[in-house]
């Protein structure tokens, strides 16, 4: 026996208005919901969305460091906008605020810190998300290239990464790729950076300088190589500088086999100079000068039995004394005169009183 249609027995105009009434409650089961005008024997019909249930993303949240800007937006998705949020239950890490979905701020103490977000949607529908939050001790600034497992054997983009960048604003790569590793080029990952780089040999060095201070862990750079055959890179063949907005070093990791190599035994080879170091004076020197003093002596002797009185000229100095002479150094040791020359003593000359004019 054949099965008769659903709405087969359904004619005439009281019909029509029975088969509307049910086609209108199985639409609206399905979400939908049809309309018409039963007297023109047309049907129109218009679709309404259910509303889906609120998600929050992200599901958690990255780790902070200390003393390192953080900021992370929270927000959801489903429901109807606008969106509110608060928070609801828990503490936030010291330096940490929430204010209209985004977490911010420079955590002041290392922890980890749970706490409840609330979101609520325009038909006041609400969902709570708990989230937990580690803060670290702030690990060195450091600059890392994200190398392929293996070998390379073709033309090879590697991502160069910053890691805890703190107030880093401009930094130098020296990276020794290896044997017959082509550079082809090098690309800021910020198109406000600056970069500059060269290969020399096997060396590539990349100058880099930042409009603003990058991310944690944000990529600053796109390095592209291409081996002549089969290499594989080595992430601790790396070195790196990074300074701050005033050029204060904040970190500088040498690049192996850069160094200046060290003599034998690990001592140095140059000695210190010896500062304000006096030496000892010469003994021969010494007794050059002594012999020296009495001839300049001698010099300033004269014989009275030869020599005008009125022309001899006293010695200006005491026995004992050093010998003012311009022409000979200074001696350490004063001189003294020979025991074996007499004493100069100017002569006296005899004064004859006048004869007189008169006799006894």
């Amino acid at each position: 026996m054949a099965q008769r249609p659903l709405l087969s027995g359904l004619s005439g105009p009281g019909g029509r208005l029975l088969g509307a009434a049910l086609l209108t409650a199985l639409l609206a089961g399905c979400g939908s919901v049809s309309t018409g005008n039963a007297g023109s024997g047309t049907l129109g019909t218009s679709t309404t969305s259910r509303a889906d249930v609120m998600t929050f993303q992200p599901g958690s949240l990255p780790v902070s460091y200390v003393g390192e800007s953080y900021r992370v937006a929270v927000g959801v998705t489903g429901g109807v906008g606008p969106y509110g949020y608060r928070l609801t239950a828990g503490a936030l890490p010291p330096g940490l605020k929430f204010s209209g979905g985004v977490l911010s701020g420079t955590p002041t103490k290392s922890g980890s810190y749970t706490f409840s977000i609330q979101a609520t949607d325009a038909n006041l529908s609400t969902r709570v998300q708990e989230y937990t939050l580690n803060v670290d001790a702030l690990p060195p600034l450091a600059l890392r290239p994200t190398l392929p497992p293996g070998e390379i054997r073709g033309e090879t983009r590697i991502p160069l990464t910053i890691q805890a960048p703190r107030t880093v604003r401009a930094a130098r790569l020296s990276w020794d790729l290896g044997k017959d590793v082509q550079v082809i080029r090098v690309q800021p990952a910020d198109p406000g950076s600056v970069l500059f780089w060269q290969q020399r040999g096997s060396v590539l060095t990349v100058d880099l300088g930042f409009r603003a201070v990058p991310r944690p862990d944000a990529r600053i750079a796109l390095i592209t190589v291409k081996p002549a055959g089969a290499v594989t890179l080595r992430a601790d063949a790396l070195g790196y500088e990074a300074r701050d907005g005033a050029g204060k070093v904040l970190v500088d990791k040498k690049r192996p086999g850069s160094e200046a190599p060290k003599p034998a035994g690990g001592q140095a080879s140059e000695k210190q100079p010896v500062k304000d170091e006096q030496k000892p004076a010469d003994p021969k020197a010494q007794t050059d000068q002594k012999s020296v003093a009495p001839n300049a002596a001698d010099t300033k002797v004269t014989d009275p039995k030869t020599t005008d009185p009125k022309t001899v000229t006293p010695p200006d100095t005491v026995e004992g004394s050093p010998l003012p002479s311009p022409a000979l150094p200074t001696p350490t040791v004063p001189p003294t005169l020979p025991p074996s020359l007499p004493p100069v003593t100017p002569p006296v000359t005899p004064v004859t009183p006048p004869s007189g004019t008169g006799g006894a």
